[in-house]
């Protein structure tokens, strides 16, 4: 093995490490703006129908 393939060797490795975390880093910040979209999703879909009850409640004459 002479000094070109080794410092090719390290190089590949080096760069694969720096793209695993980017990767890593980019996948995280997906995850967590799905997790944070999904949440405001539920809250909505658990707060209209309350909305509309609760406005029927407050327009109605009894």
């Amino acid at each position: 093995m002479n000094a070109k393939n080794i410092i090719s060797i390290l190089a590949a490795l080096g760069i694969g490490y720096l793209l695993w975390i980017v990767l890593k880093w980019v996948l995280g910040f997906l995850f967590t703006v799905t997790v944070a979209l999904f949440q405001i999703i539920a809250i909505a879909v658990i707060a209209l129908p309350l909305f509309f009850l609760i406005r029927n409640r407050l327009t109605s004459s009894r």
